[in-house]
């Protein structure tokens, strides 16, 4: 997992006002929180915070620099605000180096599958990867090779291949991606057939007089 480092201030008032003064001011209201620390509120540069996002993605580790004291942190929770599209909260949680974290990780997938050149259709079904490592140990993203894939093939969580040191915690028969045979189209009837069935009299016929 990429380090970087973000700088922090802690905050000492609270309230609705404060944080939306917070926001107007370019910064974004936060919490670190964790293993072997009291919680305090921080507040973060929402342009620098953004970039780092960017560049790195939500799962990076980051050192986040409050004062003197410099703190190894993951992302727990993000908050936004979907219609304006910017982050109003932030959840940094404190980690150790030495003990092993549960992570959610991003499936990106690689390449074009041989089945969808030949006209099959790509599934996505599992799109996150769950894991247990060592912060160091910890990648930005899981990335899976499915250029292999022809029609009819499924790739299963058991068949991603990590690192010894990654523990992956989701069910191994859970479907990742499937790549589907192309739907049928349907058989349009000749033309100047009637679509319509033929009806057959079943009443006796009545004779000449």
């Amino acid at each position: 997992m990429a380090q970087v480092s973000l700088a922090a201030e802690e905050r000492k008032l609270a309230g609705k006002g404060h944080l939306n003064e917070l926001r107007k001011s370019g910064k974004i209201p936060g919490v670190l929180y964790g293993k072997n620390i009291e919680t305090k509120a921080v507040a973060v540069d929402a342009k620098e915070i953004n970039k780092l996002f960017k560049t790195h993605g939500e799962g990076v580790l980051i050192d986040l620099i409050l004062g003197e004291e410099k703190y190894p942190v993951i992302i727990k929770e993000i908050q936004r605000d979907h219609l304006k599209g910017v982050i109003t909260h932030i959840d940094f949680y404190r980690v150790s180096m030495t003990d092993k974290i549960e992570v959610d990780l991003p499936i990106i997938l690689k390449g074009e599958p041989e089945g969808v050149k030949a006209g099959g259709v790509l599934q996505h079904q599992l799109h996150e990867l769950t894991i247990e490592a060592l912060p160091a140990d910890i990648p930005e993203f899981i990335e899976v090779d499915i250029s292999h894939l022809k029609i009819g093939d499924v790739l299963m969580v058991k068949d991603i291949k990590l690192s010894d040191k990654i523990t992956v915690l989701d069910d191994p028969e859970e479907v990742v991606v499937t790549v589907l045979a192309p739907a049928m189209e349907e058989e349009e009837a000749p033309a100047g057939e009637s679509a319509e069935p033929e009806v057959v009299s079943k009443g006796k016929e009545k004779k000449e007089e």
